[in-house]
């Protein structure tokens, strides 16, 4: 009973205080709040009343007769005048006195404010014991001849209109110094001559000063709000709710008395139970011999601890598996590398970790939808984990990246069991009724050769993966060093929006020569890149890298751009030479490409003839539906379309005549050896003789030399590119070239025309 009784006695004494405490604290903030409404109030109502007597001041600087009288001397009449005007507005004192601050005339007495006061046009000041509003304005006839002071008493009848606009006390103090005094108060408790700290010490009120002239120091306006009067509508609350709780303490006691025999064990049971939980325990079911409400209340809580146990498995199981596969995530298959590297016996055999790709499956997203991706990743997940050995462990670690942990194999059994996957995938996946061949890339890393802990293990078969990706071989082992270059390919692909931001991203010209006329008739744009802190980067390099990550479209619309300006530059200098630029697999499957293209030349007012598009063969096989849809569009706003390294690439003749092309380029590697090589001969032949019967120019790259120029002139190549005629150069450099360019470079260029080349 005793320990029913004190805790609920403790606990109404609390609770009583702490409502207690809050009334308290509420009232205190509610009065302060009083005193902030009040001390506008009285800011306002100051301001107001300043304002209405400075008005009725300056009407009397503009009397004539004053004006007249103080400039003739005329004391009697300055005085007359004084006190009549003094009078009307009901000014307590007024004054003329001269430019220095001597006292001329008095409305009454003789009286003079101190000079420091004559020099103000508004403040207080204390004369004689009396405090003054005062105001002070220049008498002009027309210029300056005295000044007229008015002052009006700060008095008792003040204070009393303060308090009843505010509801609050006031009082007028002399000054917020140390020595400031109480000159007038509403309250009878404060008389004048009062120190001031009487205002401020008292407990039993809150104040707020208010200056009687904003932003002026002097005389200050003190309000005050009683807390025991603010306390008062709740002195019967708290009597009530003290005599509450006392008689809840003598009910409680009784019902402990009466009840404590039969509730008492079931409480002590739900205790224990609680405990039981709290420590993570949610095993035997708390039994209580009842039917009543404690009956209820254990069933009710043994339903609890089973709803709490089987959440805490769900949670438990939901951090360290996949939603999508029910595989386990990333933390899991760390936690389980982790132990099996730990408790590995000195003789145990190599553990190999596998990452793997489902080739292809954003392009399955983007075409049938990420559901149909979704599905076909579950059951991937489900064939997978099916052929799992003992001890294996199969992840799904992102959003298309399996991990297949195997332990005791090496690299080479590893090798069979990628074998097995992949006739596995390519045979088993079924959607909509459909059999779906699925090939995988996989990066492979093995404990100990590649690493000794969990971390690197995963990291080094994810970039043996990613090889993989952009590799003939789908199936990669790490190779030492690999680290170094995927991290300086990271750093490359993170830097490279920030270089086409900040232009450091520079566009080269490789001219282009008519063989016919012997005259350049356009350019081939090159990107440059020198990065501030890796050097020179390859084209080769970054490019790959931009596509690699998605961002290649940027780099593609920045050349584009830079392009089409320079070209009207060129036609702006006379120069009709057209441009091309060089477009990868991923802007080929951009739709919006023609919109941006259009744009780019309408905006530098350049013909779209003068833009050439080259692509590749191998660019276009990758998704040749929606190339040739992007290629077409761009074709009927009139860009030229160009295919680049022909000879190289994937496609069949057949399907050349079904690509709207203009423009053939003969790869390089056959142009080299066209002199020398019989074969090459035969392929740049029939290459020209192929695109003349689709009525496509001829464009022959890598020309060198002056023999392969005559060379492909007399196989009726159209246009020359290459070295012999210039490397790419920055457009300024080129367009000097340009102007000292003869068809006679073909014999023998000139030491001059070689600085530019």
């Amino acid at each position: 009973m005793l320990l029913t009784i004190v805790p609920l006695a403790i606990a109404q004494v609390v609770t009583l205080f702490a409502v207690m405490r809050t009334v308290q604290n509420d009232v205190e903030s509610r009065a302060q709040e009083s005193l902030v409404v009040g001390g506008e109030l009285v800011a306002e109502f100051l301001t107001g009343r300043s304002e209405q007597l400075r008005t009725s001041v300056e009407v009397m600087s503009s009397d004539f007769g004053l004006k007249e009288a103080a400039a003739t001397g005329d004391a009697t009449t300055i005085e007359s005048v004084l006190h009549n005007h003094s009078a009307r507005v009901g000014a307590d004192i007024a004054l003329l006195v001269d430019l220095d601050g001597a006292l001329i005339a008095s409305s009454g007495g003789g009286h003079a404010f101190p000079p420091h006061v004559v020099g103000q046009d508004e403040t207080t000041a204390v004369l004689d014991g009396k405090a003054y509003h005062v105001f002070v304005v220049p008498l002009k006839a027309p210029v300056t001849i005295a000044r007229i002071v008015l002052g009006f008493h700060i008095d008792g009848a003040l204070t009393e209109k303060i308090a009843g606009l505010t509801g609050l006390r006031a009082s007028i103090i002399s000054s917020p110094g140390d020595d400031a005094e109480v000159m007038v108060s509403s309250s009878a408790e404060l008389r004048s001559g009062t120190h001031a700290s009487a205002v401020y010490a008292d407990e039993e009120f809150l104040t707020m000063p208010v200056e009687f002239i904003a932003g002026r120091a002097g005389i200050v306006v003190v309000l005050q709000r009683s807390i025991v009067e603010a306390m008062l509508p709740y002195v019967e609350a708290r009597r009530g709710l003290v005599l509450f709780a006392v008689v809840l303490l003598v009910l409680v006691a009784i019902a402990g008395i009466l009840f404590s025999a039969t509730i008492a064990q079931p409480l002590r049971s739900l205790a224990d139970a609680a405990q039981r939980m709290i420590a993570g325990n949610y095993d035997g079911d708390i039994v209580v011999q009842s039917r009543d409400e404690l009956g209820e209340l254990a069933s009710s809580f043994n339903a609890m601890r089973l709803a709490i146990s089987e959440r805490e498995q769900r949670i438990s199981h939901q951090a360290t598996h996949d939603d999508l596969t029910d595989l386990p995530n990333r933390s899991k298959v760390v936690k389980y590398l982790t132990g099996l590297i730990e408790n590995a016996p000195d003789g145990l055999e190599n553990i190999s970790v596998l990452s793997l790709r489902i080739a292809r499956l954003g392009e399955i997203s983007s075409t049938l939808g990420h559901k149909a991706s979704d599905e076909l990743t579950v059951q991937a997940a489900r064939h997978l984990h099916a052929n799992l050995s003992e001890g294996d462990l199969l992840g799904h670690t992102g959003t298309n990246e399996f991990v297949l942990i195997l332990p005791e194999c090496s690299s080479d059994k590893a090798l069979e069991r990628i074998e097995r996957i992949e006739h596995i995938l390519s045979s088993g996946v079924t959607l909509d009724n459909t059999d779906i061949s699925l090939q995988i890339e996989v990066g492979l890393a093995e404990f100990p050769r590649h690493g000794d802990n969990a971390a690197d293990l995963l990291r080094f078969a994810s970039i043996a993966r990613m090889d993989a990706e952009t590799s003939s071989d789908r199936v990669r082992q790490y190779e030492s060093g690999r680290e170094d270059e995927f991290v300086r390919r990271l750093q490359v692909v993170n830097d490279l929006r920030a270089a086409i931001r900040h232009r450091e991203i520079h566009v080269y010209y490789q001219p282009k020569a008519c063989l016919k006329e012997g005259k350049i008739s356009g350019v081939e744009a090159l990107v440059r890149w020198n990065h501030p802190k890796l050097g020179f980067l390859s084209p080769d390099e970054f490019i790959t890298a931009a596509e690699q990550a998605g961002t290649i479209v940027h780099l593609t619309r920045f050349v584009l751009a830079e392009a089409v300006k320079q070209c009207r530059h060129w036609l702006d200098f006379g120069f009709d030479m057209a441009v091309s630029v060089n477009l990868s697999a991923r802007d080929l499957t951009d739709e919006y490409l023609p919109y941006h293209v259009l744009q780019i030349l309408k905006d530098n007012d350049v013909k779209p003839h003068l833009l050439t598009l080259e692509i590749t063969e191998s660019s276009i096989m990758e998704d040749l539906g929606r190339s040739v849809l992007v290629l077409e569009c761009l074709r009927d706003i009139g860009v030229r379309i160009s295919i680049d390294d022909f000879g190289t690439g994937h496609s069949s003749l057949s399907q050349l005549k079904n690509i709207p092309v203009h423009e053939l380029k003969v790869d390089k590697s056959f142009i080299f050896g066209v002199c020398d090589d019989t074969e090459n001969e035969a392929i740049v032949r029939a290459t020209i003789d192929l695109a003349h019967n689709l009525g496509l120019e001829v464009v022959a790259e890598g020309v060198e030399d002056e023999a392969t120029m005559r060379r492909i002139t007399a196989l009726g190549a159209e246009v020359a590119q290459g070295y012999f005629l210039s490397k790419p150069v920055p457009p300024e450099t080129l367009t000097k070239w340009v102007m000292r360019y003869t068809p006679t470079v073909y014999k023998e260029r000139r030491e001059s025309d070689r600085a530019f080349a």
